[in-house]
């Protein structure tokens, strides 16, 4: 896809729209049930957003390609697009079968959600709020299973460009007279290390680190690590102790060329274009 966001072949945009929704929604969005009786439960689907222009376009976009619909709420601040209807429910799944999730936490909220979208068993509100507090209970078997073994499927690009709308930053970093220092291209994400390997193993820089902040719980309390390098595991806290917060920086005019490149075939669709424009006009 040539920048074919306003126009161009409907099928290629349509495509493109899809594989770009997997990888927002991995960043931005959230697969919920909520319990409202026995024998009735409501899956959501939502990607909320600040209440922008240019956020609107991308979710009325997603909307016309995906389904669902696209609401302005709490007092105008924010934009939210959501897929509840059973139909809406269902195109959605059968886009995330064509191009399926990449983040274990993504995996883990639909592989729960699916219980409860093609029947409504009977299940009391306590077994309920038990198998709910439990669906992330695989989470480090498959990080680990996926730090050794994930592949990049032939999707990524597209989903990356989603998934940068999502996460990515534009920064730059100046010194005392103004002037720009480096440029850089940040993007993080807890836990899913495997994910931030992929992208630089997409932008071909391998060699870069991978930095990380680890926040643990300790008496009740809340403490902050972090490190440029190292392994995280060294540390020796359980998943359900610790948050890890991995992080990629990665600067100089040969990442700006990959971007321009990138972005001129998997373009950003939202706000994150307008943080990316104004990045690289100021050079």
């Amino acid at each position: 896809m040539r920048n074919e966001k306003k126009g161009g072949n409907n099928e290629n945009e349509k495509s493109y729209i899809e594989q770009f929704f997997v990888g927002l929604l991995e960043g931005d969005g959230t697969i919920t049930v909520d319990f409202l009786s026995r024998f009735k439960k409501r899956v959501r689907i939502i990607i909320a957003l600040k209440n922008l222009e240019t956020n609107k376009f991308m979710l009325n976009l997603i909307k016309k390609y995906v389904g669902g619909k696209v609401v302005i709420e709490r007092n105008n601040r924010y934009v939210t697009w959501y897929a509840t209807s059973r139909r809406d429910i269902a195109k959605v799944i059968a886009i995330l079968t064509i191009y399926p999730l990449l983040s274990t936490r993504k995996q883990c909220q639909l592989n729960f959600a699916k219980n409860f979208i093609n029947y409504n068993y009977d299940i009391s509100k306590e077994e309920f709020i038990k198998l709910r507090n439990e669906k992330y209970k695989n989470q480090e078997t498959m990080l680990n299973f996926y730090d050794k073994n994930f592949v990049i499927p032939v999707y990524f690009p597209a989903w990356l460009s989603g998934f940068i709308e999502a996460e990515g930053q534009f920064k730059q970093v100046k010194i005392v007279n103004n002037s720009i220092k480096s440029s850089q291209f940040v993007i993080g994400q807890n836990y899913e290390k495997y994910l931030l390997k992929a992208i630089l193993t997409f932008f071909n820089k391998d060699s870069n680190k991978i930095s990380f902040t680890i926040t643990h719980a300790k008496h009740g309390k809340w403490k902050k690590i972090s490190s440029s390098a190292g392994n995280p595991e060294a540390y020796g806290f359980g998943i359900k102790e610790k948050v890890i917060y991995y992080k990629i920086h990665i600067s100089g005019l040969n990442v700006r060329k990959l971007l321009a490149s990138h972005f001129y075939n998997y373009p950003l669709l939202g706000d994150k274009n307008t943080k990316y424009q104004e990045w690289v006009n100021k050079h």
